[in-house]
């Protein structure tokens, strides 16, 4: 996915994922990818559907012009760079997804790009609260960055690439989640080439120029949740969802508050 031009407080760098659309390049300057992607980052599983509940909550609670809601104590708070994407209706169209390579501790990343993903990617209208019961969400956690010999030093469906690289003196970025070279059926060149195109590239891409290209590879720990399974998730917890009357309507709780 290429990078947009939105920026957060900590001067993260927001970048968004999808599969076939293009995006804004933004004006920014060079960052140097290596160095900023080389950090320690914990291995293992972190994603759980305690942070997609969470996002759920955010979202509602901004429509609502409600206070934040607290951060489930199960979410720990240590340091990941993270994507969070909404999908909309059973054939899961891509309804937002933005994250940030930069570590963030994960209860101010997980509310920011909640907020971000959902109102602000630009590529889409920003999510209304009558859509929020069609929804399903994602938290990708980023982890295991590792700088790759070249374009095929990766394995489809199980990393994610970044890639960077110079266009007659123009600085081009891009990336793809690990997910989307192998739901598009693409190979390593193929990937390849639409994520030069995502960055805005448009001319000739040759072996030698794909060779030149300076890639990271990266996996993700992944989480999913559809409305059905946030509105459960609220039940076991003894909670109801924040949009009650929608939830009360369709008989999903006996009572919801005034």
């Amino acid at each position: 996915s290429s990078t947009t031009s939105s920026s957060s407080g900590n001067n993260a760098l927001n970048l968004v994922c999808q599969k076939v659309l293009a995006c804004e390049h933004p004006k920014r300057k060079r960052s140097h990818l290596v160095s900023e992607l080389e950090l320690p980052l914990q291995p293992g599983h972190v994603a759980s559907m305690h942070m997609t509940a969470y996002c759920f909550d955010v979202i509602y609670a901004a429509l609502r012009n409600l206070q934040a809601p607290k951060v489930p104590p199960f979410i720990p708070n240590d340091k990941y760079p993270l994507f969070v994407t909404w999908k909309k209706g059973y054939d899961r169209r891509l309804r937002g997804c933005i994250g940030t390579f930069s570590n963030l501790v994960l209860h101010k990343g997980l509310h920011e790009y909640a907020i971000i993903s959902a109102f602000k990617d630009s590529r889409f209208d920003p999510i209304t609260l009558h859509e929020v019961e069609h929804l399903h969400c994602a938290v990708s956690i980023l982890v295991n960055f590792e700088k790759a010999r070249d374009y095929r030093d990766w394995v489809v469906g199980i990393h994610g690439i970044r890639i960077e690289f110079q266009d007659n003196h123009h600085y081009r970025d891009a990336v793809y989640l690990p997910e989307v070279a192998s739901e598009q059926g693409w190979d390593h060149a193929e990937t390849l080439d639409n994520l030069m195109r995502k960055g805005g590239f448009r001319g000739h891409i040759s072996e030698d120029m794909r060779l030149k290209v300076s890639v990271v590879r990266f996996q993700s720990d992944k989480v999913h949740m559809s409305y059905q399974e946030y509105v459960a998730y609220k039940a076991n917890y003894g909670e109801t969802v924040l949009n009650e009357s929608c939830a009360a309507r369709r008989g999903l709780f006996h009572s919801c508050r005034p």
